[in-house]
């Protein structure tokens, strides 16, 4: 299980890549070494978080909205997450193969789902 630490200091890290992209560049060493810092699962969980994030172009993705990751030695099984795009939130699940020390993602798939709407946010704990 991944603590409410582990993730908040991600999303404010993720926050802060991007909105500012020179940033990321230079926080990728301190952001490897926080990744490798973390227990194998929630290591595999935060970097098959952050490559969805990016093939989706999401600024917010909660793998655990829906239902609970189903995560294995190197897999990750995500069938009831959320992502939000420019202010909107949407379903999306995704399967994702890592590397042996869980540090890349070597196979992303991913479906997308319909738009949540709006009044089911609070039910869900997703924010703008």
């Amino acid at each position: 299980m991944i603590s409410h630490t582990g993730k908040l200091s991600l999303v404010l890290l993720l926050a802060m890549a991007s909105a500012y992209p020179q940033a990321a560049l230079a926080m990728s060493n301190k952001m490897r070494a926080w990744l490798k810092d973390m227990v194998p699962q929630e290591r595999m969980l935060q970097v098959c978080n952050m490559e969805a994030m990016g093939k989706l172009d999401a600024d917010r993705l909660v793998d655990y909205t829906f239902s609970s990751p189903q995560i294995g030695d190197q897999t990750v099984k995500a069938g009831g997450a959320a992502y939000r795009r420019n202010g909107h939130w949407y379903k999306v699940s995704y399967s994702c193969d890592t590397s042996k020390d869980q540090m890349q993602v070597l196979k992303l798939t991913y479906k997308k789902g319909d738009e949540i709407p709006k009044d089911k946010w609070t039910q869900f704990n997703l924010f703008n």
